[in-house]
């Protein structure tokens, strides 16, 4: 009713907020049809009055409804206008988050390389912005696509370069699961400590 009332009367911000309430008390009743229409009338809406928070919150809930009916490609292209929102917004965190995300959803199909390109790209902006958990988290992400396609060697240097990251930054349980991923790659140790000494060694130089 609040929402037939500010329409009447062109009070936009307030439609956005009646549409986005309406479309997630929607979700929480099941109904995901009615909430995705209410969803999509709200992001055009902010869209076209350039409110770029709410648009993410639509965003979210859509992806979270097709993500519980398993409509992957829809996911897929959902994330991707995150991705330039986050870009537009100059939202590092967003886009990096983006990206991995992106790139999960290309692992669940097996399209490894895409994946990869995808990690790679949210690992990079992490670096850039010196988010360390984040830095982790995409390296592990490479490491574990490397892996997949049987390029053990490369895994073993991503993990190396994980783990330096891990005790530079004293992140006990990063460095725990670490060294169990390369000890899983058939490395002890020994092994382990000569591999991070050549790392760094190569750094300084």
């Amino acid at each position: 009713m609040a929402h037939e009332i500010y329409k009447e009367f062109n009070q936009v911000q307030e439609q956005i907020t009646c549409l986005k309430g309406i479309g997630i008390n929607l979700i929480k009743l099941n109904q995901f049809d009615e909430a995705c229409d209410n969803l999509l009338e709200c992001s055009a809406l902010c869209s076209d009055n350039n409110d770029i928070y709410n648009l993410l919150d639509c965003l979210g809930n859509l992806i979270y409804i097709h993500e519980k009916r398993e409509n992957w490609d829809v996911v897929f292209e959902l994330y991707k206008k995150t991705l330039k929102i986050f870009k537009e917004l100059h939202d590092n965190r967003g886009s990096i988050v983006s990206y991995f995300n992106l790139g999960i959803l290309k692992k669940r199909g097996s399209d490894f390389d895409r994946a990869i390109r995808y990690f790679k790209k949210g690992t990079n902006i992490a670096i850039d912005s010196n988010y360390t958990e984040l830095i982790l988290k995409g390296l592990g992400y490479v490491g574990e696509i490397l892996v997949y396609r049987g390029k053990m060697n490369a895994a073993k240097e991503v993990y190396i370069k994980a783990l330096s990251t891990a005790e530079k930054f004293k992140v006990k349980n990063s460095i725990i699961q670490i060294k169990i991923l390369l000890k899983s790659l058939g490395l002890n140790e020994e092994e382990i400590e000569k591999e991070l000494r050549n790392y760094r060694n190569l750094r300084i130089k």
